[in-house]
This record gives C-alpha cells, structure tokens and sequence, in this order.
C-alpha cells in the first residue's frame, strides 16, 4: 500500500499529489493516477511520481469525482484506458 496527500488550488484546476512514503517499482512500471466517479469507469488523470510531488493542470479537473485512486501500470501508462494493474492507493475526495 502507498500513502499520498493531494490538495486542490482553490479554482479546481491544479491537484498537487505528494507520496508520504517512497514507494518502489519495478523496472518498466509507473504509477497512474485515477479519477473515479461515484459510478462507472474511472478516467485516467495521468502518470504520477513515486517519490516526489506531482502536478496536475486541468479544467474540471474533479467534476463528477468521488474519489482518486493510483494503480500500478506499464512505464507509459494503462495501455487499455482503465487500470490493469494493482490498485495501490485509493482515497475519498472531500472538497
């Protein structure tokens, strides 16, 4: 299991997610970053650094998400569109 913080700049286009511990991959893989809404498929919101913060810029960046979640992928991302490899972190969104 992996720990993360994220915070929401207050017009809701920019997510700051920090690892709270550095978490090891191996060779070839990535973390990918997860919205998932309160029904149906999640949308990938993109790869994600194991042991720094990453940043996120986007419109509408949260609309219809009740929560994120990161799964462990190939190094370029979920080559089908929804996670295929382990959920390692998953939180609710509370705005």
């Amino acid at each position: 299991k992996a720990s993360f913080v994220a915070s929401i700049s207050g017009d809701g286009r920019a997510l700051v997610l920090r690892p709270l511990d550095t978490l090891s991959l191996q060779a070839g893989r990535a973390l990918e970053l997860w919205a998932v809404p309160p029904s149906g498929a999640p949308r990938s919101l993109g790869l994600i650094d194991a042991d720094r913060a990453t940043t996120l810029v986007r419109t509408r960046l949260l609309v219809d998400t009740a929560a994120l979640a990161v799964s462990v992928e190939p190094a370029g991302g979920s080559p089908t569109g929804a996670p295929t490899g382990p959920i390692v972190s998953v939180g609710q969104v509370r705005l």
